[in-house]
């Protein structure tokens, strides 16, 4: 879970890489919650929800039928330009069950952490019990820290994930945000 929730955190991040911030603002355009194997969880809520006409913020909530003692997120960051989405900034697979034994070790997925580690529940090692709750609720990340940390161009932006649960396609979450002036 542990990777799982890096990847959750990285993809909420790059929908969001604004807030209130004066150089422009944000959308989230899209997300896309997927469960591929039904039977190791089902989402109670994956949603965006206005806060105002230039912000808004995003809520993911779902339970564990099975209990998950290894996960691997694959994710990456894409940019939409002339002929689709490309690579942008990072495409990496993370152990999240060793990224919450040492997050240290994890330079990316804990800076990426860091802007959702207030807003949701996911802050433990493996193993992620059946009947747990895994959420992501009402995020809206701090613009200025992000772009602190990315600075980015206004722009189209996508975070795209694949989770494995015990070595074995389990869901899919992505999303897109766009910044403009």
């Amino acid at each position: 879970m542990k990777r799982t929730q890096v990847i959750l955190l990285y993809i909420l991040w790059s929908l969001s890489l604004s807030s209130n911030h004066v150089r422009g603002s944000y959308k989230f355009n899209s997300l896309n919650c997927e469960f591929c194997a039904p039977g190791i969880g089902r989402f109670l809520q994956c949603k965006i929800k206005a806060i105002d006409r230039n912000r808004n913020k995003l809520s993911i909530n779902a339970i564990l039928n099975t209990t998950v003692s290894e996960l691997d997120i694959d994710f990456k960051m894409v940019k939409r330009e002339i002929g689709g989405w490309h690579p942008f900034l990072y495409a990496m697979r993370v152990d999240a069950c060793q990224f919450f034994k040492n997050r240290r070790k994890f330079f990316i997925p804990n800076l990426i952490y860091s802007f959702m580690k207030a807003f949701t529940n996911v802050n433990h090692t493996c193993p992620y019990m059946a009947g747990s709750e895994m959420s992501l609720l009402n995020w809206t990340p701090d613009e200025d820290g992000v772009l602190s940390v990315f600075p980015v161009d206004h722009g189209q932006y996508g975070l795209q994930t694949t989770w494995y649960v015990n070595k074995v396609l389990a869901l899919k979450l992505n999303g897109s945000v766009l910044f403009f002036k």
